[in-house]
């Protein structure tokens, strides 16, 4: 009722003035009491900085899956640290402990990676699934939370690979990837081909390239993101390939052995890609130019 009033119904003036001392809401114009007895529904302590509020409130943050008690459960702030602590080991049974070791790993490598809140939250729900279902037993937490997480950022869209994941896990590659096939097939999950044109800013941004270098490999990725499906390429070096012909033709200098770096493959596997790139653009789609110099896209 009190949000309603904006304007006072004797002068019509905008200037009303809400006196919290004496519970009355008036115009400061004309000096007319429009509503008196307001009910404060705001809470019955004061704070004066955000820890004493912090200390004061009684409401906690909203429900997250990355909490094995999904954030529900109940504070004690009088407790000393330690003994809250121990009494929060006491009362979670064993599968409680394996679920927030689990979200704990999935959050650590999801922050080492700079991901965002979201992916955080998806791969916390993922791997609840997977514990539904009864797909941890008898398989390590670290690599099927690196799995999930994997898969997460397939799902959304996010340019990470495995060998990136493999790097802040504590598993090494080939059994993250064997729990990647074995969580995609057992919760039938679709994923659609990893779009090697989602690496190429990041690359870019890694190697100082400019902008006109990444618009002009985004094109021709573009152009040669059918022929990169049928044969196999991996994204991350199809987009590699396009970053280095784009730096050629736009005259900026970048090392082999850099890129394949920031990409994670090998010089050999850029050079390869790149050859068929070039050739491909050049017979199918007559996008390059037909001079050996190859100067620029026409």
């Amino acid at each position: 009722m009190i949000e309603r009033v904006r304007t006072c119904p004797e002068c019509g003036s905008k200037n009303i003035i809400t006196d919290s001392k004496h519970a009355e809401l008036y115009c400061a114009d004309c000096g007319m009491v429009i509503t008196e007895n307001i009910v404060d529904l705001g809470p019955e302590w004061r704070a004066y900085d955000e820890e004493q509020a912090s200390k004061r409130i009684r409401t906690g943050p909203p429900m997250s899956y990355r909490i094995h008690n999904k954030g529900l459960g109940t504070p004690t702030p009088k407790l000393v640290k330690s003994t809250k602590r121990l009494r929060g080991i006491i009362s979670m049974d064993s599968s409680e402990k394996t679920l927030a070791f689990a979200l704990g790993e999935i959050d650590r490598m999801a922050s080492a990676l700079k991901l965002p809140n979201d992916i955080k939250e998806a791969a916390s729900l993922l791997y609840r699934k997977a514990v539904k279902h009864n797909l941890i037993k008898g398989r390590s937490i670290e690599e099927l939370g690196s799995a999930v997480l994997y898969i997460t950022c397939r799902q959304y869209g996010v340019p990470r690979t495995l060998k990136e994941i493999a790097q802040v896990s504590r598993m090494p590659l080939k059994k993250i990837r064997r729990a990647y096939i074995f969580l995609f097939k057992k919760l039938e999950i679709k994923l659609a081909p990893a779009d090697p044109a989602r690496y190429i800013p990041r690359f870019c941004s890694e190697l100082g390239l400019s902008d006109a270098t990444r618009e002009r490999a985004i094109k021709i990725m573009r152009e040669g993101r059918g022929t990169a499906a049928a044969k196999g390429w991996g994204p991350t070096g199809t987009a590699a390939a396009a970053i280095y012909l784009a730096a050629e033709l736009s005259g900026e200098l970048v090392a082999e052995k850099e890129l394949a770096k920031v990409a994670g493959i090998t010089p050999v596997t850029l050079r390869n890609r790149y050859n068929e790139l070039e050739k491909w653009l050049r017979t199918n789609m007559n996008v390059l130019a037909r001079d050996c110099s190859v100067r620029a896209i026409i």
